[in-house]
């Protein structure tokens, strides 16, 4: 075997890892109580996030917010019925933004956690209609690691709470 070729294989091996990321892909939902209801077209929502450790800004908290509410309304299936209103409380009880370069230099460390709680209720009478957790997290170093950021697991995490609120998989 001479060296182009091992360079070619390895190469390879190295894009299909990127490409079968871990930090883009939408973890699952652990159910607490079962949704009864799902946000469609047409539905009023909104997505209130909080900070329970207090280590994720307000800033943060508003953007994933707002990130949320955008996904929701991109993936929402067709109505069921008459519109209905919907809020959802999220709260992050566990977030690490994570170090760039501990991240790069040294394999597991410097990760990025973002893991949260979200409960819909249904407006205006706040009735409860579903609660489940999801937990986002990256750790892999090396250059693949200095290509990942805070944003990028922030976009998973939004993009598995609003699967869930949707009920799409």
């Amino acid at each position: 075997m001479n060296i182009p070729d091992t360079l070619r294989r390895l190469s390879t091996i190295t894009a299909a890892l990127l490409l079968s990321s871990c930090a883009t892909s939408t973890p699952r939902a652990t159910i607490i109580a079962p949704l009864t209801a799902q946000v469609c077209q047409g539905d009023e929502f909104h997505a209130n996030v909080t900070s329970a450790d207090g280590r994720m800004s307000r800033a943060a908290c508003e953007t994933l917010g707002a990130q949320i509410d955008r996904d929701v309304q991109a993936i929402s299936l067709p109505p069921t019925g008459a519109p209905r209103r919907y809020h959802a409380e999220v709260n992050i009880t566990r977030y690490t933004g994570g170090n760039f370069f501990a991240r790069t230099l040294l394999p597991g460390s410097g990760q990025i956690r973002t893991e949260g709680t979200v409960t819909l209720y249904q407006m205006p009478r706040r009735v409860p209609v579903g609660e489940f957790s999801i937990n986002k997290h990256f750790m892999i170093g090396g250059l693949y690691g200095a290509t990942v950021s805070r944003y990028t697991i922030s976009d998973a995490f939004s993009k598995a709470v609003a699967k869930t609120l949707c009920n799409v998989r």
